[in-house]
């Protein structure tokens, strides 16, 4: 079976954008059939004057590359202080959390009138599965998931697969996560 070579790399110039010193020399290669449809060929000489993508060539991907994933989006509720934090990506919990977190990620500070909540005390992650995890950072008071009235510490270091509905003690503080729907 024979294999079909990668086509080579447009010349410089091609396109508008390109950065170009010079204007671009016309080589042999200009004289052959071109891969770019003459549509997109007129419209990368007229620029972008209607608001389109330069190099726009026609493509369009099928709606199984495009759709994603419906996202699952979370909810702590702690009915003591009324709070309510969204978990709707990684997020970093604690009475006085860093803000100094990775792209992509959040802090969320946890109100906590007996201060038994670590300032970085926890994180709830969700993976590229959409699975989420609940890891301790070394808290003082622990972090704890309740399910039919038995406590399961998260300890430091070793996260936790976590599903909704459940109860999490952060310090003393009790929440429900629950799946927004």
């Amino acid at each position: 079976m024979a294999t079909i070579p990668y086509p080579p790399a447009p010349e410089l110039g091609r396109y508008a954008d390109d950065p170009v010193d010079k204007p671009a020399a016309v080589s042999s290669a200009a004289a052959e059939p071109s891969p770019v449809s003459s549509s997109t060929a007129s419209h990368a000489a007229k620029g972008s004057s209607d608001g389109d993508i330069e190099d726009w060539d026609s493509t369009v991907l099928s709606s199984s590359f495009t759709a994603k994933a419906p996202r699952k989006i979370y909810i702590l509720h702690n009915d003591a202080t009324g709070q309510t934090i969204v978990i709707d990506k990684s997020t970093l919990l604690g009475r006085k959390p860093s803000m100094d977190v990775p792209e992509g990620a959040k802090a969320e500070k946890v109100e906590d009138p007996t201060r038994t909540t670590s300032r970085n005390h926890a994180a709830i992650s969700i993976d590229q599965n959409g699975t989420l995890w609940i890891e301790d950072y070394g808290s003082l008071n622990g972090t704890y998931i309740i399910r039919d009235g038995q406590e399961a510490q998260v300890l430091k270091g070793k996260p936790r697969e976590l599903d909704a509905p459940a109860t999490l003690r952060i310090g003393d503080q009790f929440f429900q996560l629950t799946e927004r729907q």
